[in-house]
């Protein structure tokens, strides 16, 4: 088979997951495994695959809402309604169980509705301290983890050192992809859209991670050693949550800009940092899920984030910033007018989109979009 015909087919493959909705992924989930649910990138997925399960990102969906006002206030973001909606439904029934953890306040709100509806055998609430900068936190996570295998292991049995080792290998092999994925996409080594890009982090979340980290080494094995030349597109740095939807990176896009960068909850944010593999696993996992995130629901130092932000966006080559923030997020809106006053300060422009359901208000968006990139290729 050859570089091209491989790579329409890794494509095609990867555009049929990344399409799926929650009952479509119902039938993906691998014989033997059982799928469970989790929202944040704080939930340690080497636990869950070691485990024996299929960790299955929720990242919400464009749906209906005709259940979800009974349960929630009209200001929650589209991750918590969509999520709690596909629920009652019956859409997520095929999980075996969902794992939360404490970040913002409707998202701690949501997991007691969650477990208050009984649909689901498995149920737990990862609870990752607040303040980094307390002697105590580490401790306290070291613990939470150590809780959370025990918990794990009370329904899926025994979880063996080796078994942990594979899964923490597994997971660390796919961030060294995806990481070379941009890498190559920031050199303008790829002729990728950046819908299908956002397509590929998407289906990273939903299949079998060994599956997922074959389609990525196909994928990058198939890469022609010449792509077309991408100069014409203004490099971007995307910050903001759990809006990593195709249709905001293809607006991007034809807007005339692509995301060099991101800090998005489930985009680039989860490939800070490795876990330790010739360490104690239950340390290893304690350390990295510790040190390696910038959200806005966790405290370490008031620069902090501005500091990351920064650095990253320097070290990018992006131009510009666009913060793609869901409305309602309360963590995200508190911090974005300190971060907005840090890019000022080195004169990196920026751009503020709140966004709700990604099918919805795609007209006003472009507009925006257009005015400010049209701004940075002055």
């Amino acid at each position: 088979m050859d570089k091209e015909t491989s790579l329409t087919k890794v494509q095609k493959e990867i555009e049929t997951i990344a399409s799926l909705g929650y009952k479509g992924m119902a039938s993906h989930v691998p014989k033997g495994r059982k799928a469970i649910g989790f929202f944040c990138p704080y939930i340690p997925e080497e636990l869950l695959h070691a485990a024996g399960f299929l960790p299955l990102r929720l990242t919400g969906m464009s749906i209906k809402m005709s259940h979800v006002q009974a349960h929630l206030p009209s200001n929650c973001c589209h991750l918590v309604k969509s999520s709690l909606e596909s629920l009652l439904q019956g859409d997520l029934d095929f999980l075996q169980g969902v794992v939360f953890t404490q970040t913002c306040d409707s998202m701690q709100g949501l997991s007691d509705i969650w477990a208050h509806q009984r649909r689901l055998p498995m149920h737990f609430n990862l609870m990752v301290p607040t303040n980094l900068d307390s002697e105590h936190s580490r401790h306290y996570l070291k613990a939470e983890v150590e809780r959370f295998k025990e918990f794990l292991e009370s329904h899926s049995g025994r979880m063996t050192p080796e078994r942990l080792k594979a899964s923490i290998q597994l997971l660390n092999r796919i961030r060294e992809k995806i990481g070379e994925i941009y890498t190559r996409r920031r050199k303008g080594l790829t002729s990728w859209s950046s819908g299908f890009f956002a397509q590929i982090i998407r289906a990273g979340y939903l299949i079998d991670r060994a599956r997922y980290l074959e389609l990525l080494e196909e994928l990058l094995n198939a890469l022609p050693e010449q792509t077309e030349d991408r100069k014409d597109l203004v490099p971007v740095y995307l910050s903001g949550n759990m809006a990593h939807s195709e249709s905001y990176f293809s607006l991007i896009e034809d807007a005339g800009a692509m995301v060099v960068q991101d800090d998005l909850c489930c985009g680039a944010r989860t490939l800070r940092l490795m876990v330790q593999e010739d360490v104690d696993p239950i340390e290893a996992l304690t350390q990295r899920y510790f040190t390696s995130f910038f959200c806005p629901t966790k405290h370490k130092g008031t620069r902090a984030h501005e500091e990351t932000l920064l650095r990253e966006v320097q070290e990018s080559g992006a131009r510009g910033v666009i913060f793609l923030l869901y409305k309602y997020c309360e963590a995200h809106y508190f911090d974005y007018p300190d971060l907005r006053a840090a890019l000022e300060s080195k004169g990196i422009p920026c751009l503020l989109l709140d966004v709700e359901d990604p099918s919805q208000s795609l007209g006003q968006l472009k507009i925006r979009l257009q005015a400010f990139v049209e701004m940075l290729s002055d």
